[in-house]
């Protein structure tokens, strides 16, 4: 057990490696980022299968939230408004994951705690750069254990703000990016999904899975549910308290990731159709080369408060965990 950290000069980019029994994580200080995870496969090869940047530059210039910690909100806000204030709007008339200089675009400061079984690295913000209310003050840790990396999200502010994040990682159990990601199996423990617009900004509406491209409350290759589904999954699923709540295989190699969280809800995003020149793990990305899973409240909450609130009064601390775990079958 044991940990390196690197500097970067050129971008001043430090990278975080976490060593931990089988697997090692990376983690970078731009973004709050899991950067890399390097686990074994039923073989006993180790490969990296998250997507990550190849490069300290491609870091910052990265607009995909590679492993990034995302907010202040994450997703959508339809037409950049909430109580009366206007945020950038910089997804056509919208605001998406706290815009431009969003938590994801931001350097954290961070520290390294080693206890007697895992290795945990807090990155802590003061957000004075999105045009939320604030400043928040961010403390997002990363555990790492024996067979997983819990995250531990904490925030709190010296204004009424709003306050919805996710870490925006992208899996490929296929490791190094070698295979897409329609080979893996999915399952979440969801009975309903958020219905979206053209412009995928959410109706309201819950939608029940049944019968349904987005029923996975059994494990679904995801080559069958993509065929149903045209344009891809990028769905929020209302989350179940049974956990694990949602398991990402791949059965050939054994590669298994187990998703526990006290979130409302995981969004799914297929990477249908997404292709930039940006390239992650040595390849350059492509439709459906990964798969992001970002557990958070439900997107565009505050223009539908009958589906909770992302409020966060001054002072109030909110917190929250998601745990990812592996295995290998």
């Amino acid at each position: 057990m044991n940990y390196t950290i690197k500097h970067d000069e050129a971008t001043d980019i430090h990278y975080v490696t976490v060593s931990v029994k089988d697997h090692t994580v990376t983690f970078v200080d731009f973004g709050a980022r899991i950067q890399e995870w390097i686990i074994p496969d039923k073989q006993g090869k180790k490969e990296n299968i998250l997507l990550s940047p190849d490069t300290p530059q491609e870091i910052l210039t990265d607009t995909a939230q590679f492993g990034a910690l995302v907010g202040p909100v994450a997703g959508r806000i339809k037409n950049g408004i909430w109580n009366h204030k206007q945020f950038e709007k910089n997804n056509g008339n919208h605001h998406l994951h706290g815009g431009s200089n969003g938590w994801w675009h931001q350097f954290w400061l961070f520290d390294v705690e080693v206890a007697k079984d895992s290795i945990t690295v807090h990155f802590m913000l003061k957000d004075t750069l999105t045009d939320y209310p604030g400043p928040i003050y961010v403390k997002n840790s990363y555990k790492v254990t024996s067979d997983s990396i819990e995250m531990t999200t904490s925030v709190h502010s010296d204004s009424n703000t709003i306050v919805n994040p996710t870490n925006h990682i992208y899996f490929n159990l296929n490791g190094q990016a070698k295979k897409d990601i329609t080979n893996h199996m999915l399952q979440i423990q969801s009975d309903k999904r958020l219905e979206t617009d053209h412009e995928s900004i959410p109706t309201g509406q819950l939608l029940n899975v049944d019968n349904s491209g987005y029923d996975f409350r059994n494990p679904r290759l995801l080559s069958h549910a993509l065929r149903e589904l045209s344009l891809g999954l990028d769905d929020a699923f209302l989350l179940q308290d049974n956990q694990p709540q949602i398991i990402l295989s791949e059965p050939s190699n054994g590669r298994t990731i187990s998703i526990s969280s006290n979130r409302q809800a995981v969004v799914i995003f297929s990477t249908t159709g997404f292709e930039m020149n940006q390239s992650v793990s040595g390849k350059k990305m492509r439709s459906e080369l990964g798969i992001a899973i970002e557990t958070q409240e439900l997107p565009d909450i505050v223009n539908h408060p009958n589906l909770g609130s992302i409020d966060l009064e001054k002072q109030q601390i909110k917190t929250w965990k998601t745990t990812y775990a592996f295995s290998v079958i």
